[in-house]
């Protein structure tokens, strides 16, 4: 799956081609652009707000409704029953959960530990 600028650029460059190519016919023969095709740098400016604007909008829509939905698989955790699951778990595997619980905190360790040279 492209990432978010992978899509944006490739947007962008489709939507914006037309005053790209226009640039270069235009470029160094002083001719001004045909009539109706403005090369002023506000309309394209305004032009480029719009598209930012429009891909901001969508982006925020899919972040809030992505957020939205995990909000609403957390809510439906029953977090006392998960509790009471893992208890029951380390009653009965009183052996594993030691060893578990030491290798989480030898991987918290590696992560959090300083280097020796700062």
């Amino acid at each position: 799956m492209p990432g978010l600028t992978t899509l944006l650029a490739a947007d962008y460059a489709h939507t914006f081609e037309g005053g790209s190519n226009m640039a270069e016919t235009n470029e160094g023969t002083g001719s001004a652009p045909p009539a109706g095709e403005s090369g002023d740098s506000s309309t394209r400016f305004g032009r480029a707000k719009e598209f930012v604007n429009e891909k901001y909008d969508a982006a925020s829509d899919a972040v809030r409704d992505r957020y939205n939905r995990v909000r609403e698989k957390v809510d439906d955790v029953d977090f006392g029953a998960v509790a009471d699951q893992v208890r029951s778990y380390v009653r009965s595997n009183p052996g594993k959960a030691l060893l578990i619980s030491v290798g989480v905190g030898f991987l918290i360790g590696l992560l959090l530990r300083r280097d020796e040279e700062e």
